[in-house]
């Protein structure tokens, strides 16, 4: 094994990427990119080239061993409804059943095909397949479909329709198809529906990003191996990923959470990861995360991944600061270009701001400017005629806001573009304030400047003093990252209480900013574990943040890049499951995929089931080319009270696990 790894994190704001040693667990050079909006490789590419081509590189290509890459693509791709419609088989799917799967929220009916089949719960097959009924299907509605998903009821306990109908679809359309069973274990049916329908649906786009991440390392000569980060924390090989997208999500979260393991050497603690976009957080027991069974992707809808327990906010350097009248000050959830940022990008920008902040009237607003995104081909067919027009007159160089604003249409028009991320908006952020306390310098701090000044004559905290200038705009500056430090307070309280925390909570508040008192009561509270913070922003907020809390805080070196140190840094994880039923005390019965075997005696099946997990494990593992370490195996018994030995087994479920270390 070649002592290097690159690891990449693809960010909302940045892509960064560090070179990492193995024996060491050591990273030796990290490099921040901006992330390309639309083409997410792009910012991989910049990132490599800044790694492998700067003067003082720690590594040469030759040297690396591998690739791992943190992305949130899975993520951004159902949050934003994208993908491809892909063609669903269900087999055995009552009316009940179909609706519960809600997959009328991913693919039109035309797409979908229910059909006779399917299963018992003690896996004796419920009703033939209808194989005819398929091959119509692919000959005819679906056609043009290139990925398919294919669920069938109680397919957990015996999985040979998925498979039959999974191998029929592959000789006639050589498409890729998702087999609910083979991506979880869960017994729900519909939610299995619903996870392999998403599967199917982003597959092409997870094949495109491999594919160009791949070409990028080409570009570089790196012929090694791609591995992705998976929600869970752990990583697989990109070959593996593109059949298994929908494991990726919450990826980036997860590799932030591996990352802080291995940057602090901590087993037990809080995580707090402040990004661009959002906050999130995690507890960490024992060197891993807290792990959740189902995962909730969107509309709420559970889907059947595990992933991390993590709790997102939309808090982060770039949030918004809304400023009123009075001095009031609110962080909104929604995410803009900071001030800062687009001055250090456009110098006639800032050019612009500096003149403004000379002026005396018409402030509201005046650092708000728009800004067409890259790659705008990717919008051309969603737009109407006017937005198009609108767009046109945005154009590629920052424009103000003020000049469409006066329109109701075109405010309409303008919120559209932006959440559709046709447009980029400039806004006053906690990164901006961050910059003019000297807490940051990655963009324009004179920018940033000029922000605070705008808006700061407009509301009242910037007075026409010039002397009391340089006070004014810390004393502002200072309070936005007031406010932003209480928020995050708040976050960390609700993430290791597991309750809701509101705004104007009586006892919070007292805690928070009235000095511990709410009348004749002291109220104090205690974190008690360690408060990791990593992530851009961490500097500026979290050691207030851990004072507040009573905690030991830790922002160890290389915190802003923590997530693409966790994918360097990461381990593969096979994991495998088996189930033992005794349904109406006829036997005890086997259920590992396509295969189902009846004993009579419990222990024998427990043994054999063992072995099955133990060997598919091993041979997952080989599939891998990697070397197979020791395998726990955990077993989950339910018993009839006051039954000798497993004579009383209801049901047990086995699953087995083993962690493949690289290098």
């Amino acid at each position: 094994m070649k002592s290097y790894k690159i690891g990449i994190d693809t960010g909302g704001t940045y892509t960064d990427a560090v070179v990492y040693h193995l024996r060491k667990k050591q990273v030796m050079q990290s490099v921040k990119a901006l992330t390309s909006h639309g083409k997410l490789e792009q910012g991989v590419i910049s990132a490599l080239r800044e790694l492998l081509n700067h003067p003082k590189a720690s590594c040469q290509s030759s040297e690396i061993g591998m690739v791992s890459l943190s992305t949130t693509l899975a993520t951004n791709a159902l949050v934003e409804k994208k993908g491809t419609d892909p063609g669903v088989v269900l087999i055995g799917f009552s009316d009940d059943m179909m609706e519960k799967s809600h997959l009328d929220e991913l693919v039109s009916r035309e797409r979908v095909l229910r059909i006779e089949g399917g299963h018992r719960y003690d896996g004796k097959e419920k009703a033939p397949l209808d194989l005819e009924k398929i091959q119509q299907f692919l000959e005819t509605s679906v056609k043009s479909c290139r990925n398919f998903a294919v669920a069938a009821n109680y397919s957990v306990r015996n999985s040979e329709h998925e498979l039959q109908a999974g191998r029929l679809i592959e000789n006639i359309t050589r498409a890729r198809v998702s087999l609910s069973s083979s991506l979880t274990s869960d017994l729900n049916s519909p939610r299995r529906a619903y996870t392999a329908t998403l599967n199917a649906k982003i597959q092409p786009l997870m094949e495109e990003l491999v594919q160009a991440v791949k070409c990028a390392m080409g570009e570089f000569e790196l012929d090694v191996p791609l591995m992705m980060v998976k929600g869970d924390g752990s990583i697989d090989p990109a070959e593996i990923a593109m059949t298994r997208p929908i494991e990726t999500v919450a990826s980036g979260p997860a590799a932030s959470v591996i990352g802080a393991c291995s940057l602090t050497g901590l087993k037990d603690f809080v995580i707090s990861d402040i990004g661009g976009t959002t906050t999130d957080t995690a507890v960490v027991e024992g060197g891993w995360p807290l792990i959740e069974n189902r995962h909730a992707i969107m509309h709420e809808r559970e889907t059947s991944i595990k992933s991390i327990r993590v709790r997102s906010y939309a808090l982060g350097g770039d949030s918004e600061v809304q400023t009123g009248e009075g001095e009031e000050l609110k962080m909104l959830a929604r995410r803009v270009m900071p001030v800062s940022l687009m001055a250090s990008r456009y110098p006639i920008f800032l050019k612009e701001l500096i003149g403004k902040s000379n002026e005396r009237t018409g402030l509201h607003g005046a650092h708000r400017y728009l800004v067409q995104s890259e790659d705008q081909e990717k919008w051309k067919d969603l737009l109407t005629g006017d937005e198009a027009e609108l767009l046109n007159m945005i154009g590629d160089t920052p424009t103000p806001y003020h000049r469409f604003s006066g329109r109701a249409r075109y405010r309409a028009m303008i919120l559209r573009l932006f959440e559709m991320g046709a447009i980029q908006m400039s806004g006053l952020t906690m990164s901006d304030a961050a910059h003019v306390l000297g807490l940051q310098n990655h963009w324009s701090s004179e920018g940033a400047r000029m922000a605070l000044i705008i808006s700061g004559r407009w509301n009242g905290m910037i007075s026409g003093n010039h002397q009391n200038l340089e006070q004014e705009l810390q004393n502002y500056a200072r309070k936005i990252l007031d406010q932003t430090v209480l928020k995050s307070s708040r976050i960390m309280l609700e993430t290791l209480s597991g309750k809701t925390v509101t705004q104007d909570d009586a006892w919070v508040q007292a805690f928070l900013e009235g000095e511990g008192r709410l009348n004749q009561l002291e109220v104090q509270l205690k974190s008690s574990i360690t408060l990791v913070a990593v992530g851009g922003p961490a500097e500026s907020i979290y050691p207030e943040v851990g004072r507040k809390l009573n905690t030991r805080t830790v922002i160890p070196e290389f915190a802003s890049v923590a997530n693409a140190v966790g994918a360097a840094s990461g381990t593969v994880k096979i994991s495998m499951t088996s189930e033992v039923t005794n349904p109406e005390s006829k036997g005890f019965i086997l259920h590992h995929q396509d295969h189902v075997r009846t004993f009579q005696d419990p222990d024998l099946a427990l043994v054999e089931a063992e072995q099955y997990v133990r060997e598919a494990i091993r041979e997952k593992v080989r599939r891998m080319n990697f070397e197979c370490g020791s395998i726990e195996i955990d077993m989950d018994k339910i018993l009839i009270p006051g039954t000798l030995g497993n004579q009383g087994l209801v049901s047990a479920t086995i699953r087995g696990e083993t962690l493949v270390q690289l290098g």
